[in-house]
């Protein structure tokens, strides 16, 4: 079995390609359907989680756990 994905228009009750299917006359396929947002409602998800972090974090604790992680290394020194 070959997985291709391509994009798809709903119109009027029928999906329509947006590009070349290179399938046969009458293929039966399997269909998987994945809406694509809208920029309108990937906007309000943005603007909903605005702030979230807001006091769950410390800026200056996270900067000095990446110094410390930088000097402690995080790889196996060789061996000799």
């Amino acid at each position: 079995m070959v997985t291709r994905h391509f994009r798809a228009r709903y119109s009027k009750g029928v999906l329509e390609p947006l590009e070349a299917l290179d399938l046969k006359e009458g293929a039966e396929v399997s269909l998987s359907i994945e809406e694509t947002p809208s920029r309108e409602r990937k906007l309000e998800a943005l603007r909903r989680s605005a702030g979230g972090w807001k006091g769950n974090s410390d800026p200056e604790e996270l900067k000095r756990m990446i110094y410390e992680a930088r000097i402690a290394g995080s790889r196996e020194p060789p061996d000799p």
